[in-house]
């Protein structure tokens, strides 16, 4: 039986291609899930934001009655249109003609509900009758005075299946600024956030007292689907628009007050 001779460069490079071979392998075997990504950016984060962290401010200016400039960002391909954020008791937009609130913060009928749509131009709407709901968390809904043009959007709930526990969610506050947290837990008609430690913290934000009733997102095919408005500060928790019985109660209530 002959020797064996193993050449030093020539089993280095046999030993490069199987390498070159297995790392594809790797690759294709961690397919992204249902949800964004957390890993999927070149900056560690969902693969909606940007490489380079970048604050999600989202106008240049707001002019609550006229014309405001959505801003250039990461977050300009995000429709905020129905959102109204000219008062602190935000409002966000369900159907053409509601709107959901915090229970504990609801915007009175003299002051008007402002939307502002993906050219700045201004929507201005009352509420004409509220709805407090009861047994099913911190939530008001609300009639408009008239109903709002498609250029509005009237944003769908999230399901049960797509509120996963660690998924990103995209959170608004009172400053106009969108950040980033997860899902840490859903209990029947709530939920709670956390944040997300591999994210730069520009991205992150304390919910303090008049954020209540921003509401917060999931991102489903590149779509804003309602998660929760917030009751409580920090991370932000409150309603889970995506359990039956919270969506039975907002159901209930518009067709109390009429189409």
């Amino acid at each position: 039986m002959g020797k064996v001779v193993c050449y030093p460069l020539l089993c280095c490079q046999l030993m490069k291609i199987v390498l070159m071979l297995l790392v594809p392998v790797l690759f294709c075997a961690c397919g992204a899930g249902s949800g964004p990504s957390v890993n999927s950016s070149a900056g560690g984060g969902p693969e909606f934001l940007p490489a380079r962290a970048k604050k999600g401010d989202l106008f240049v200016y707001y002019d609550a009655k006229g014309l405001s400039k959505w801003r250039r960002n990461w977050a300009s391909s995000l429709d905020l249109s129905g959102v109204s954020w000219n008062d602190a008791r935000t409002a966000t937009l369900i159907d053409p003609s509601y709107v959901v609130m915090a229970g504990h913060f609801v915007r009175p009928s003299s002051v008007a509900v402002m939307f502002h749509d993906r050219k700045g131009k201004a929507h201005e709407r009352f509420i004409s009758k509220v709805r407090k709901l009861s047994g099913v968390g911190d939530i008001a809904v609300a009639k408009l005075n008239r109903p709002l043009p498609p250029e509005v959007k009237a944003y769908r709930f999230a399901t049960v299946g797509e509120a996963t526990v660690g998924r990103p969610v995209i959170v608004t506050d009172k400053t106009k600024t969108l950040s980033v947290h997860r899902i840490d837990a859903v209990s029947g008609g709530q939920i709670r956030l956390g944040y997300m430690p591999e994210l730069d913290p520009v991205y992150r934000r304390n919910l303090i007292v008049g954020d209540s009733g921003n509401p917060s997102f999931l991102l489903v095919r590149g779509e804003l689907v309602l998660l929760e408005t917030h009751t409580t500060g920090g991370a932000g928790a409150g309603p889970f628009y995506g359990a039956p019985k919270v969506q039975a109660a907002i159901r209930s209530a518009m067709a109390e007050m009429g189409d």
